[in-house]
């Protein structure tokens, strides 16, 4: 499939797909007799699954090496694990995190809620 449609069906722009190929992400398919890139389907899957490892809080860098399993899946992979299980606890991290500031604004809320708090005068 072209560019254009690849890009397409995937939601992601051209020059998107162009970047993946330069830095390996995605196989640099062949080209057709008028010059065009060819993309075999292979490259939508590869796609949807680097935007829904994006989406997860994966970076580029740490999905390329799972690019390969796409089409060899190895069951229980230690690498793969070893990632999703790292991610995880970046996730708890960060809730934890988010928690924190969470109550934080909770207390602050209540204290802008309360009743000025008037000295009592000094007259005598």
């Amino acid at each position: 499939m072209k560019a254009s449609e690849l890009a397409k069906r995937a939601d992601v722009p051209k020059d998107t797909l162009r970047y993946y190929e330069k830095i390996g992400l995605i196989s640099t398919p062949p080209r057709g007799i008028n010059g065009y890139r060819d993309y075999p389907e292979s490259s939508l899957d590869e796609l949807r699954f680097i935007k829904m490892a994006q989406s997860v809080g994966f970076t580029l860098n740490e999905i390329k090496p799972a690019i390969p399993f796409l089409a060899n899946p190895v069951p229980g992979c230690p690498l793969l694990t070893s990632a999703m299980t790292n991610q995880i606890k970046r996730i708890e991290q960060k809730i934890a995190e988010l928690e924190t500031a969470k109550s934080t604004l909770h207390r602050w809320l209540e204290k802008l809620s309360m009743p000025p708090v008037v000295a009592p005068s000094k007259t005598k």
